[in-house]
């Protein structure tokens, strides 16, 4: 499948370019009570972040979807991109979310400044994302789909976690048969997976036509309660790449899934034998916020050299 994002640069326009940025929890895509103030303060970091990327370009005017009482959200959303050149979605992956509003840019014909939708619903699920990964013989984590009735090894430590999840939401480490016992109903299709020790870095790149440009390897540090896991910092830049085999994993991944463009978040976890990927986030992502102020690089300047003339910016 092709996607808009093949096609060659765009010229120098005669007008600024009118970019609209949609991050979904501050856009809206929560109800007022249902907010989790983590993925809000989240939300809020990475449009402060994104708009002082794009302050520093010209010829670009930018705006931020604004929430309107009398349409929902969807509503509001493909009518608000009528008005605009170009789109940066923010969202989580999960229920479709992230895929369902790129494919409203796509067929309102106007330039989506991150992954296709169809590149999405294969990274978005991450049985999918194993599959694709083992078939390109990249290092990756065993992953199987989770079988209630299935007498699991309780020997064993496994992580239980949503096919589509987001972060570490509803993430459960299984140590003990009483954490086996504890366990809550599953409404949805979860995956499982050996749990392996090591450190949990992540990569940052910018992904075009199966290029990766490795921005910077960051540490991702997690706390477990109640055998679930929460993020509790990421220390952005920490890894120095020495040898390449980071840019080289970044090189693999954007090889294995073509169709991935723009920023792009790869997820591993190192150990003293293997560096594993574990998931790919087609999105922007926590590291994100911090990579203008501690490496003077502008992934916003990046993403739009990628579809239009850099000599307008």
């Amino acid at each position: 499948m092709t996607s808009q994002h093949s096609h060659s640069k765009t010229n120098n326009p005669s007008t600024p370019l009118n970019v609209l940025i949609f991050e979904y929890v501050t856009g809206g895509g929560f109800s007022a009570d249902d907010v989790p103030e983590s993925l809000a303060s989240e939300g809020r970091m990475m449009v402060k972040a994104l708009l002082s990327n794009f302050a520093t370009l010209q010829n670009i005017d930018v705006c931020v979807i604004n929430q309107n009482d009398s349409l929902t959200l969807h509503e509001n959303f493909r009518k608000q991109i009528q008005k605009v050149d170009a789109v940066w979605v923010i969202a989580p992956e999960f229920d479709h979310i992230l895929e369902t509003f790129c494919s409203y840019v796509e067929k309102a014909k106007k330039k989506l400044l991150t992954s296709p939708s169809h590149a999405v619903a294969i990274v978005a699920n991450k049985f999918d994302t194993f599959k694709q990964l083992e078939a390109a013989q990249i290092p990756t984590v065993p992953t199987k789909l989770f079988n209630e009735s299935h007498d699991y090894d309780e020997t064993c430590e496994w992580i239980i976690k949503p096919i589509d999840g987001a972060g570490a939401e509803n993430t459960f480490l299984m140590t003990s048969p009483e954490n086996w016992k504890a366990l809550p109903p599953l409404d949805k299709q979860f995956i499982i997976q050996p749990h392996i020790d090591g450190d949990k870095l992540s990569l940052s790149c910018i992904f075009e036509h199966g290029d990766a440009v490795l921005l910077c390897v960051n540490l991702q540090v997690f706390d477990i309660q109640n055998r679930c896991f929460y993020l509790k910092t990421i220390q952005v830049n920490e890894r120095e790449d020495k040898n390449g085999n980071y840019q080289k994993i970044a090189t693999q991944v954007a090889k294995a899934f073509p169709d991935l463009w723009g920023y792009v978040g790869i997820d591993l976890i190192q150990t003293t034998q293997a560096c594993l990927v574990l998931e790919i986030n087609p999105r922007l992502t926590t590291s994100f916020v911090q990579i203008e102020s501690k490496l003077g690089i502008n992934v916003a300047k990046m993403v739009m050299s990628l579809c239009y003339d850099s000599s307008l910016f």
